[in-house]
């Protein structure tokens, strides 16, 4: 319930900033020229680089300036149990489905360059659901939240499609004091209006 709240608070937070922003960036639009697309929807898809495993996500973006993205971001991953056999026994770590909402700041740095290079952090909330099975046959829901951060790159195809592709490093811990780090490589597209 408490980390409920608190993804509650930061998206809510995140929705704040956004509203603001646009009111700060039509101000500015005022002055001439023609309107900046500051508005964004992406779709991306990717592998976990450490299990075997796959994310998907989409986000609704609003970017204030050229280099700077907030976006509001639903993601899902899964994760398949890792196990080892060996002579004596056997070795096994549990898989998953994780399902979360975050806040999201994008900062690129070369913005009008063709490629540009960004970095990325992030935090939010949702739910870890264990893989159930014959090595694991009880699984329970957590509420968990999670904190990343990582590096990609953007490139635009035409005015209002960008590709992009990212690493992220996600820190997750539960309502049972367990954590998990998850490093998905996705790409993605995203539509600018």
């Amino acid at each position: 319930v408490r980390m409920k709240r608190t993804g509650v608070r930061i998206c809510g937070l995140l929705m704040l900033t956004l509203v603001r922003s646009a009111a700060l960036a039509s101000a500015q639009d005022a002055a001439g020229g023609p309107p900046p697309l500051r508005w964004s929807v992406e779709g991306a898809a990717g592998v976990q680089l450490a299990y075997t495993g796959t994310i998907q996500s989409i986000a609704f973006g609003f970017a204030p300036t050229r280099s700077l993205t907030l976006l509001i971001s639903a993601e899902r991953s899964r994760t398949e149990d890792k196990i080892e056999y060996y002579s004596d026994g056997y070795a096994s770590e549990r898989g998953g489905l994780v399902e979360f909402v975050s806040g999201e700041l994008r900062y690129a740095f070369f913005a009008n360059k063709r490629v540009s290079p960004y970095a990325v952090v992030g935090v939010g909330g949702g739910v870890e659901r264990p893989n159930v099975n014959e090595l694991f046959p009880y699984g329970v829901d957590r509420n968990m939240v999670a904190i990343y951060y990582g590096a990609g790159a953007r490139i635009p195809i035409h005015r209002r499609f960008d590709t992009f592709v990212d690493w992220r490093l996600i820190v997750m811990g539960d309502d049972a004091a367990e954590m998990a780090v998850l490093g998905p490589l996705r790409a993605g597209l995203a539509f600018r209006f």
